[in-house]
């Protein structure tokens, strides 16, 4: 039980400090990509220490079950003879109450992440097709353009994907901006960029009290924009796009990932004025130790923990 509650620890302990310190390391954006991987990995492990946690609680009581000194099997006893009325009618009441209001708590979460994923999806290759049918088809692999009076462009993940372009958008950039704004798009849609969004706010709707969730999803779509951008730039240089981007104003739908609606002040102030090298390498340092310290962390109270080394708890 030791290994579960260090885990318990650390999971706690990244619920808490991740965001902040994450989102202190990844305010100006010099290195995007590994500050999206640092976010990442920070969700992905709190979520993968939650399974152990309980998995190891089951293997606890099994691998002791005739130990009958062990601490979880007497409390697992105890709550055997309580769930059968050892003790009374109102405590095996409480019980069963609080043990079907878990399982049920369990359950929605589930089902609500797998709805609110699935409806996600659907919406965007809804979109997708939906941009197929209406839109005009260009010489660029996968790109469309729609009539309308607003300036915007974005790309939607669908099956298969697309990057929408108003005729509006098409009449306000000239071809170098337009070439860069669609190498933005194009660069979301290589990188699977719309389809970490979506897992990222599913999870941020199913645990919206968590700030490691819910600040998770928007800094990494801000910085996956900046990934975007950056690529763009090496293609078209930063000139080209940073006057695209702001000749583009306005939201794409929910379901896409606009060149021009997250974080655009921001990203135009880092496009007119890039990060110098040693500001981006001190970046990737630092996200780069968080990364590592944040990943390996759950594996080394697992191994310590094994080896009796660690005795957190119990």
């Amino acid at each position: 039980m030791s290994i579960a509650a260090c885990l318990l620890v650390y999971s706690v302990a990244v619920v808490m400090f991740g965001p902040p310190v994450l989102g202190f390391l990844t305010r100006g954006g010099q290195a995007p990509r590994c500050g999206v991987a640092a976010w990442i990995i920070a969700i992905g492990t709190v979520l993968l220490t939650w399974v152990t946690i309980a998995v190891l609680v089951i293997l606890d009581v099994i691998a002791h079950w005739r130990q009958r000194g062990s601490f979880v099997v007497s409390c697992f006893e105890l709550l055997c003879d309580l769930a059968a009325g050892k003790a009374g009618s109102a405590p095996q009441l409480m019980l069963l109450i609080g043990a079907a209001g878990v399982i049920g708590a369990v359950a929605v979460i589930g089902i609500r992440l797998v709805r609110t994923i699935g409806r996600l999806h659907a919406l965007a290759h809804g979109h997708a097709q939906a941009v197929r049918l209406v839109g005009r088809p260009t010489t660029e692999r996968d790109v469309y353009i729609v009539d309308a009076a607003q300036r915007t462009a974005y790309c939607v993940a669908g099956k298969p994907a697309a990057i929408v372009v108003t005729t509006a958008a098409v009449a306000a950039l000239d071809a170098r901006q337009l070439g860069a704004v669609l190498a933005h798009e194009r660069a979301h849609l290589d990188g699977h960029h719309p389809r970490m969004v979506t897992a990222l706010r599913g999870l941020a709707l199913v645990f919206p009290r968590l700030a490691l969730m819910t600040r998770g999803a928007e800094e990494v779509s801000r910085l996956l924009e900046m990934c975007a951008d950056d690529a763009a730039a090496r293609r078209h240089g930063h000139r080209a796009l940073l006057t695209g981007l702001m000749a583009l104003a306005g939201g794409a739908p929910v379901a896409a990932l606009g060149a021009a609606d997250v974080a655009v002040l921001n990203r135009a102030e880092r496009l007119a004025l890039p990060p110098a090298q040693h500001v981006r390498v001190r970046a990737q340092a630092a996200l780069t130790s968080a990364s590592t310290i944040i990943a390996f962390a759950p594996l080394a109270t697992v191994v310590l923990g094994a080896s009796g080394v660690l005795m957190c708890g119990g």
